[in-house]
Protein backbone atom coordinates (compact mmCIF):
# COMPACT_ATOMS: atom_id res chain seq x y z
CA UNK A 1 0.00 0.00 0.00
CA UNK A 2 2.91 2.21 1.02
CA UNK A 3 4.86 1.47 -2.15
CA UNK A 4 1.92 2.09 -4.35
CA UNK A 5 0.98 5.40 -2.92
CA UNK A 6 4.81 6.62 -3.09
CA UNK A 7 4.40 5.18 -6.95
CA UNK A 8 1.24 7.37 -7.85
CA UNK A 9 2.94 10.71 -5.91
CA UNK A 10 6.25 9.82 -8.22
CA UNK A 11 4.12 9.76 -11.26
CA UNK A 12 1.89 13.18 -10.23
CA UNK A 13 5.04 14.66 -9.59
CA UNK A 14 6.37 13.67 -13.49
CA UNK A 15 3.15 14.88 -14.83
CA UNK A 16 3.66 18.27 -12.94
CA UNK A 17 7.23 18.73 -13.76
CA UNK A 18 5.77 17.61 -17.79
CA UNK A 19 3.37 20.27 -17.71
CA UNK A 20 6.12 23.10 -16.43
CA UNK A 21 8.58 21.72 -19.07
CA UNK A 22 5.99 22.00 -21.75
CA UNK A 23 4.88 25.27 -21.14
CA UNK A 24 8.38 26.81 -20.84
CA UNK A 25 9.70 25.30 -24.34
CA UNK A 26 6.20 27.38 -25.96
CA UNK A 27 7.01 30.54 -23.83
CA UNK A 28 11.18 30.12 -24.69
CA UNK A 29 9.50 29.24 -28.35
CA UNK A 30 7.72 32.70 -28.58
CA UNK A 31 10.45 34.45 -26.77
CA UNK A 32 13.19 33.22 -29.43
CA UNK A 33 10.53 34.01 -32.40
CA UNK A 34 10.36 37.95 -30.98
CA UNK A 35 13.92 38.12 -30.31
CA UNK A 36 14.12 37.03 -33.92
CA UNK A 37 12.12 39.93 -35.30
CA UNK A 38 14.05 42.22 -33.44
CA UNK A 39 16.99 41.51 -35.95
CA UNK A 40 15.03 42.20 -39.38
CA UNK A 41 16.70 45.25 -40.86
CA UNK A 42 15.13 48.29 -42.17
CA UNK A 43 12.46 47.79 -38.91
CA UNK A 44 11.19 51.34 -37.00
CA UNK A 45 12.89 52.01 -33.86
CA UNK A 46 9.45 51.57 -32.18
CA UNK A 47 8.71 47.93 -33.38
CA UNK A 48 12.18 46.56 -32.60
CA UNK A 49 11.48 47.91 -29.16
CA UNK A 50 8.20 46.10 -29.46
CA UNK A 51 9.04 42.79 -30.28
CA UNK A 52 11.77 43.49 -27.22
CA UNK A 53 9.06 43.91 -24.77
CA UNK A 54 7.15 41.31 -26.21
CA UNK A 55 10.11 39.02 -25.59
CA UNK A 56 10.59 39.80 -21.75
CA UNK A 57 6.75 39.41 -21.24
CA UNK A 58 7.10 35.89 -22.83
CA UNK A 59 9.37 35.08 -19.95
CA UNK A 60 7.84 36.42 -17.24
CA UNK A 61 5.22 34.07 -16.84
CA UNK A 62 7.71 31.02 -16.03
CA UNK A 63 8.93 32.62 -12.79
CA UNK A 64 5.00 32.21 -11.56
CA UNK A 65 5.11 28.56 -13.16
CA UNK A 66 7.55 27.90 -10.73
CA UNK A 67 6.43 29.03 -8.12
CA UNK A 68 2.90 26.97 -8.51
CA UNK A 69 5.37 24.33 -9.30
CA UNK A 70 6.29 23.74 -5.90
CA UNK A 71 3.21 24.60 -4.61
CA UNK A 72 2.03 21.44 -6.51
CA UNK A 73 4.90 19.47 -4.92
CA UNK A 74 3.77 20.66 -1.31
CA UNK A 75 0.16 19.06 -2.32
CA UNK A 76 1.77 16.03 -3.70
CA UNK A 77 3.36 15.30 -0.77
CA UNK A 78 0.74 16.39 1.98
CA UNK A 79 -1.30 13.90 0.30
CA UNK A 80 -4.37 16.81 -0.31
CA UNK A 81 -5.59 14.79 -3.95
CA UNK A 82 -5.74 11.46 -2.14
CA UNK A 83 -7.79 12.58 1.11
CA UNK A 84 -10.01 14.43 -1.43
CA UNK A 85 -10.15 11.18 -3.39
CA UNK A 86 -11.71 9.39 -0.78
CA UNK A 87 -14.96 11.29 -0.84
Amino acid sequence: MQRSIEAEHARRKREAVRGAALFALLQLACMACFVSLCFIPDLPGWTVVLFAVLAAVSIAPLIGAIVVLKQRFREIEGGEQDAAGQY
